[in-house]
């Protein structure tokens, strides 16, 4: 009996099922207007697994909601920091092309004030050796340039020009060493040369010893070398030196010149005269 029981258990238990399923049938049917106790018993049977799947199915429905929206949000997260990302590199590059613009009108107002053919060009390079004070300009023959042209800025001078090429020129600054200009005090008319020093400083030399120096005169170019037209602002003295028994006094000059903040300078073609109306200018520029 249970062999065949065992071997027959699929069978014996979808005729009970079949079995069962008759008798709640044959129940409702035979139960019209009347309380079918089977129906309740298997309703309120069912009735927590259809409770507990409905919510189980509304909690998935909730997380996927959920999940959903996180990455709808977390999407326009993104969006929007790129969008900020995006405006705050333009409003950098609007900032520094207002800059620029700010620079180059002080530039063209400083160029009204000479007659003669002028170049604006703009600092590409430093020497980076510390051996030399010189900067490289964005301008060659191309454009003009030659060797020996000065090149000035609307605080003063800045250098002259000493290696060309095609697109681009070095300008070896008032700073150097081997650099050297005629100069004027303003104040007394005393003559000297300004020349590079190893310090950031310029120093007047060959002034004679009779004549009056003081901190804080200005010191300009005189027009006499040929290459800087006469009245440019250099710099002023910070210190006149008058030890010794030689017939010179020395001075050391504070260039009005920030060659370290230097972007854009002016180059000359040819003679240039400082102006003031019409009339050529004896006082520097400042």
């Amino acid at each position: 009996m249970l062999e065949f029981l065992r071997r027959n258990r699929v069978l014996l238990a979808s005729l009970g099922a079949l079995a069962l399923a008759a008798v709640l049938i044959a129940s409702t049917a035979s139960s019209h207007g009347r309380t079918d106790r089977v129906g309740r018993v298997f309703l309120d049977a069912m009735a927590p697994f259809q409770r507990a799947g409905t919510l189980v199915a509304q909690g998935l429905g909730n997380l996927w909601r959920g999940t959903t929206a996180i990455f709808v949000r977390r999407s326009e997260l993104d969006a929007l920091r790129t969008r900020v990302a995006t405006l705050e590199e333009r409003t950098v590059h609007l900032a520094e092309v207002e800059q620029e613009n700010a620079r180059l009108k002080d530039l063209l107002a400083f160029r009204e004030h000479f007659v003669g053919e002028m170049l604006a060009a703009p600092v590409i390079g430093r020497d980076a050796t510390g051996i030399a004070r010189t900067l490289t300009i964005g301008r060659g023959e191309r454009d003009g340039i030659a060797k020996g042209a000065a090149v000035i800025a609307p605080a003063g001078v800045v250098g002259q020009v000493f290696l060309v090429g095609a697109h681009a020129a070095r300008v070896l600054l008032i700073t150097d060493h081997n650099s050297g200009l005629d100069a004027v005090v303003q104040r007394t008319r005393a003559r000297g040369i300004v020349e590079g020093t190893v310090s950031e400083d310029c120093g007047l030399k060959f002034v004679k010893r009779t004549e009056d120096l003081q901190s804080g005169d200005v010191v300009v170019t005189s027009g006499a070398d040929g290459i800087f037209p006469r009245g440019l602002p250099i710099g002023r003295i910070t210190a006149v030196d008058k030890r010794g028994q030689g017939l010179f006094q020395y001075a050391t000059v504070r260039p009005y010149v920030d060659f370290d903040r230097l972007e854009e300078v002016l180059v000359t073609r040819g003679p240039v005269e400082v102006m003031l109306g019409d009339t050529p200018m004896s006082t520097p520029l400042e």
